[in-house]
């Protein structure tokens, strides 16, 4: 049995007279259906959304009433309510001297006060409400703004010219309609953090043209200038480390695993040169060896051979050997915890 999204966004009164045409084997005259929407619309009077961890963001009114009749085609009524787990976002209708409307989205289901919906509309409604979602987290005022390097451990604040230029460059930034879930943030991994203090937007510059907005369970993704990477480099430019320390291996430009332990497989190579989702995963496999423990002594006892990793640094090669509980980098000795299992599933993801 189908329904119209438009009615369980809009009303319990309209949605119940949708469902019982539906159960009357009957259609609900599209006239009447219409001059009910018209009538609880003419009461709405701010749309936001509301992401898992209790972040608020509102919608572009105007566009939102404007493209909701365009929802709302190819819906069952589900016996199947939607799982908490499943929950992405709330969507929240304000209304005049009534109360709000509410609406659970899932990816695949919506649900309203006791009654789910799913099928092709109601993922289609996700990802429209989705794509609202993050117009609206980057049309968001804001008059103050951090800059951090979180590989490098810096922070700045941004005010001036600088803060006018972020303002700008999130602005106009585009929203990525598919999810980029390969890509890491580039080296230093630069952090954009903008609004209150409690609940600031936090920006992940990824690349030079790629941004990243977490708002709870989702995550959005815009294209940007690509200035704003230099942009960034030039406000907290990368420093130079020790020779022998794991920062050094960010600069490098192959990274070589060699299955010769316990962890069986086929060799492989990744270039970090080719393109930025290779660039990335170098770089987060160097993160991962930054969360090691560095010893003072080898351990006495470090099991078996797990497998190599060999990084081309600057026409040098420097050797990874993991072992159960611990890696050796040169002649330096880290602890870990399930680290070895970490890095060989970025291996993995690469050929996916």
């Amino acid at each position: 049995m189908k329904s119209s999204l438009r009615a369980y966004l809009l009303s319990l009164l309209v949605a119940s007279m949708v469902m019982t045409g539906c159960a009357q084997g009957s259609k609900v005259s599209e006239t009447d259906m219409r001059d009910r929407m018209e009538t609880e619309l003419g009461g709405v009077e701010k749309v936001t959304v509301m992401s898992t961890d209790g972040q608020e963001v509102a919608l572009d009114l105007p566009v939102f009433l404007k493209e909701l009749p365009t929802q709302g085609q190819d819906l069952q009524l589900s016996a199947e309510p939607l799982k908490q787990e499943d929950v992405r976002f709330t969507l929240v209708l304000y209304r005049k001297q009534s109360a709000p409307l509410v609406v659970t989205v899932g990816e695949k289901a919506s649900q309203f006060g006791e009654s789910t919906y799913r099928g092709n509309g109601a993922i289609y409604f996700y990802q429209w409400i989705h794509k609202q979602t993050g117009k609206g987290l980057l049309a968001q005022k804001f008059e103050n703004g951090l800059l951090s390097a979180e590989d490098l451990s810096k922070t700045i604040v941004l005010s001036g010219t600088e803060l006018e230029y972020i303002r700008n460059v999130l602005s106009t930034a585009v929203p990525e309609t598919d999810k980029i879930t390969k890509q890491f943030p580039l080296f230093p991994t630069y952090k954009i953090r903008v609004g209150s203090t409690q609940k600031p937007l936090e920006v992940t510059v990824l690349t030079p043209t790629v941004i990243s907005v977490p708002f709870g369970r989702e995550k959005h993704y815009f294209h940007v200038e690509g200035q704003l990477f230099s942009r960034m480099t030039a406000l907290l430019p990368p420093s130079e480390t020790e020779e022998h320390s794991i920062d050094r291996l960010f600069k490098s430009s192959r990274i070589h695993l060699v299955a010769t332990g316990e962890m069986t497989g086929e060799d492989r190579e990744l270039d970090a040169t080719q393109t930025t989702v290779e660039q990335g995963i170098a770089h987060q496999i160097v993160r991962l060896l930054q969360k090691g423990t560095r010893l003072e002594n080898a351990p006495q006892a470090p099991g078996k051979e797990q497998y190599q990793l060999k990084f081309l640094l600057n026409g040098t090669e420097r050797s990874v050997v993991f072992y159960p509980r611990y890696f050796k980098l040169d002649q330096s000795w880290y602890a870990h915890d399930e680290l070895a299992q970490n890095v060989w599933k970025l291996f993995e993801n690469l050929r996916k």
